[in-house]
């Protein structure tokens, strides 16, 4: 799959089964110098790699003649075979943009189905170029603003034909060679992620199981991918604080920190090319904040551009040094220091632990002020993981906790197999606990012809949730979930797929924790409900050190000693998370 999108929306996504991303990448970035386009050049495209996936930002009319033609869609012989009679034949091109016009101009809602009626009559390839002709003739300037009112007034969309027919033309004039053909399995928008103490970790029991059995859980280490956490807090010491100075606080269980923000602008391609005046300024970002020497670092960068086009992987040893941060560097939101003050927070100026106060964190930034690479970013920081295990030959990263929240690509995927589940999918397979959030769609405004009407959302699980092997997490009430059952905005299942989601509750209302600068306070969210699972996880792990590496085992424990809240399987999983009954058992393994 090679996801991309016009300039205005992010995209990313893997190259085909059976070729490798780089040298993928790497044609798309040189057609892209070759074609030139104005105002729009490859250096702003940043196409960039990773294990499995490209990503581009490009124009809708790149994206076209660049990457549409080298899917296997397009190389398929009966496509090839129409392609022509599609072109050249304009009676036919005129009459199906006529249909399109018909149906935008219609004056109510049963003309309208009438002439939607014709659409199911296309070929997938009428539909394309249908498709295509609309929105080429939209983006330019003197119809954007129109939209389809414009499109509605249109009286003869002979212009339109035109458009195409000069598309199809230079396409043939490009005469992209035969073996590059059919190496881009599919296109999709790169998504958007979304950030989806004290009381709440007692109704789980996890002060309860740490007290009885001692657990201690400093030799487990727990990523955060998130916004940032701000690891100057105080909750995050190895020990209360003696004074206000910060070298008498005890050590920092922030043990690492990873700005994964800027990961395009350091696998891409446009890195080859040291010359362009565009490198400066984005040497300028990533060196930002970092003591690397200037001259080394464009030698790296032309590395890893380089390494795309050799068939190299990404050679994560040089991008760490473009990623690694201090941990004490603010973070760029809140969102990330309250879910990591859920999992290991300990408690001062009065306030309570969270679920393991001895807990080792590990802090990947992949939520920045905007949205825009999020999926890319979280693939990213995913792969790095499974790196660090690899390299050391041993658990650097026990666990991950994901409070994100990314709705589902019907279109575009199968539930479950977005390029972001099948990564987590990965990750678990190679012994990797990941806990993620449900989401916050359980709750939602339709609109009617009647009007607006709200309603509660089945079949609302987002993305990581619906993959199969992460521990899916929904929200209860902090400390009477018995009385209230599960949250009215907790995302709720089944998948789309009809698999069972979410696979357990935890409390996520009003759950009060950590905040940068010394704050505290109350936040609501899945995002909240799943960092006490990710720490009754940690515990697990901690209590009984055979289930490292078993992270299907872990989830499954969790799950087999929830508590029933007598809802639906649908709404509550396994039910509410509790901590101190697989702390009970003489046998993890045992029912």
């Amino acid at each position: 799959m090679a996801r991309v999108c016009s300039e205005a929306r992010q995209a990313d996504g893997p190259a085909h089964r059976e070729c490798p991303a780089g040298p993928v990448a790497k044609e798309i970035a040189n057609a892209l110098r070759k074609l030139g386009t104005p105002g729009h050049t490859a250096n702003e495209a940043l196409v960039a790699y990773l294990q499995g996936l490209v990503a581009a930002r490009l124009s809708f009319q790149e994206l076209l003649r660049v990457v549409v033609p080298r899917t296997c869609w397009w190389k398929d012989q009966k496509v090839q075979e129409k392609l022509t009679l599609v072109t050249e034949d304009e009676e036919r091109l005129l009459k199906n943009f006529e249909q399109v016009v018909l149906w935008t101009a219609a004056p109510n809602d049963d003309r309208r189905i009438e002439f939607a009626q014709e659409f199911a009559k296309f070929s997938s390839l009428d539909r394309y170029t249908v498709l295509a002709g609309v929105i080429l003739w939209g983006a330019e300037p003197a119809h954007a603003a129109e939209g389809l009112n414009g499109l509605a007034k249109l009286r003869e969309p002979s212009t339109i034909v035109e458009m195409l027919k000069e598309l199809f033309s230079a396409i043939v004039e490009d005469n992209i060679p035969s073996e590059d053909l059919g190496k881009i399995w599919l296109i999709s928008l790169n998504r958007k992620a979304m950030p989806a103490l004290q009381r709440s970790v007692a109704a789980v029991k996890g002060d309860a199981a740490r007290t009885l059995f001692k657990v201690k859980c400093d030799e487990i280490r727990w990523a955060v991918l998130d916004s940032g956490i701000d690891g100057s807090h105080s909750a995050f010491r190895a020990e209360p604080p003696r004074s206000e100075n910060p070298s008498e606080q005890g050590e920092l269980r922030i043990i690492e920190a990873y700005d994964f923000r800027n990961i395009r602008k350091i696998v891409s391609l446009d890195n080859e090319d040291i010359d362009k005046p565009a490198l400066e300024s984005r040497l300028t970002e990533l060196l930002s904040d970092r003591n690397l020497d200037r001259t080394q670092a464009i030698a790296d960068l032309k590395k890893l551009a380089e390494d795309a086009g050799n068939d190299r992987p990404i050679y994560w040893e040089l991008v760490k040094k473009f990623i690694t941060i201090e941990p004490t560097v603010p973070p760029s939101g809140a969102h990330g220091t309250h879910v990591a003050g859920i999992i290991g927070a300990r408690g001062t100026a009065g306030e309570g632990n969270g679920m393991c106060p001895d807990i080792k964190l590990l802090d990947f930034r992949v939520l920045g002020k905007t949205l825009g690479d999020t999926e890319f970013s979280i693939i990213a920081a995913l792969q790095f993981i499974r790196y660090l295990n690899d390299r050391n030959g041993y658990f650097v990263v026990h666990g991950a906790n994901l409070s994100l929240s990314i709705p589902h690509d019907v279109r575009n995927f199968a539930c479950g197999r977005t390029p972001v589940c099948n990564e987590c999918e990965r990750l678990v397979d190679s012994g990797v606990v990941i806990v993620t959030a449900a989401g916050n769609l359980g709750y939602q405004s339709f609109e009617t012809k009647e009007g607006a009407f709200d309603s509660y959302a089945a079949f609302s699980i987002t993305d990581p949730g619906n993959a199969d092997g992460v521990i899916t997490v929904g929200a209860t009430h902090r400390f009477w979930p018995h009385t209230y059952g599960v949250s009215f905005f907790s995302s709720r299942g089944p998948t789309g797929d009809g698999r069972l989601k979410p696979d357990i509750v935890a409390p996520g209302e009003r759950i009060r924790s950590c905040l940068p600068n010394e704050d505290w306070g109350d936040l609501d969210g899945t995002s909240m409900a799943a960092p006490h699972v990710s720490g009754a996880a940690a515990m697990l792990i901690a209590r009984y050190s055979e289930l490292i590496g078993q992270p299907r085992r872990i989830k499954r424990i969790l799950c087999e000693t929830a508590t029933d809240l007598g809802r639906e399987r649908s709404f509550q999983g396994h039910g509410m998370l509790d901590v101190l009954a697989p702390s009970k058992r003489s046998n993890p393994y045992s029912p």
